[in-house]
């Protein structure tokens, strides 16, 4: 079941899809991204972001492919929808599979491009955080990923991992599961132990922005919490 956080999100998502539905043979890819942020502005909402903020609402196209294929079961009756519009979406969603047989085929199918490997990740990573899938789907990948032994898959295992962990914490501190800096650290410490692999941690700062820009948490209650100062 979807966490409370998350509901207006999977609603706003698929409320989306009725439209897309709807106009689909007179939208191309950039007219969805378009409708995307305009819905997410309505209901004062944000994607999914780490530090890097370019292309927010392409990437977040990932959180539509998702609710729609997973949420909806609209793939197999709308394949040329998802063909025309999510095609980039399908080539994720192809070497997210690939990546616990072997990373190194997976990074092939992605054409050895580590931003379509992140996109990857990413998509088991919107898996998760609606809960279509367990968290461990998501670490047994970085897991799988680390053990290559092409430097660029292993630079995006942990790359992926300081992310994760950022919003893991970013996530805990909108739901009022971490109250103070001691917990902050505690769970930062149990969710690195969580992964397994070494990577570097997230500093305060990350935790911060992903805090704010992705969950709208007050800057006050940050800046209590991980005791630096935040942008109002």
């Amino acid at each position: 079941m979807v966490k409370e956080l998350y509901k207006a999100r999977v609603k706003v998502l698929t409320d989306l899809w009725g439209r897309i539905l709807d106009e689909w043979e007179s939208l191309n890819r950039d007219q969805v991204i378009s409708l995307l942020q305009s819905v997410y502005e309505q209901n004062d909402l944000k994607p999914f972001r780490g530090f890097k903020s370019n292309n927010l609402y392409e990437k977040e196209l990932i959180s539509v492919y998702v609710i729609g294929k997973e949420g909806l079961g609209l793939y197999d009756d709308y394949k040329r929808l998802f063909d025309i519009l999510f095609d980039k979406e399908e080539l994720y969603d192809e070497v997210a599979n690939l990546i616990c047989n072997s990373p190194e085929l997976a990074f092939e199918k992605a054409n050895k491009d580590k931003d379509i490997l992140a996109r990857a990740l990413r998509f088991i990573f919107v898996n998760v955080v609606f809960s279509f899938y367990d968290d461990r789907k998501l670490i047994d990948a970085l897991r799988k990923l680390y053990t290559s032994g092409d430097d660029a898959i292993i630079h995006t295992a942990k790359s992926f991992s300081r992310f994760y962990t950022a919003f893991k914490l970013a996530e805990s501190i909108a739901e009022g599961a971490i109250r103070d800096k001691m917990n902050y650290i505690a769970m930062k410490k149990a969710i690195s132990i969580n992964i397994g692999i070494d990577y570097p941690l997230p500093k305060a700062n990350y935790v911060a922005l992903i805090s704010q820009e992705v969950f709208n948490v007050k800057p006050k209650l940050i800046k209590r919490i991980l005791e630096i100062s935040t942008k109002t």
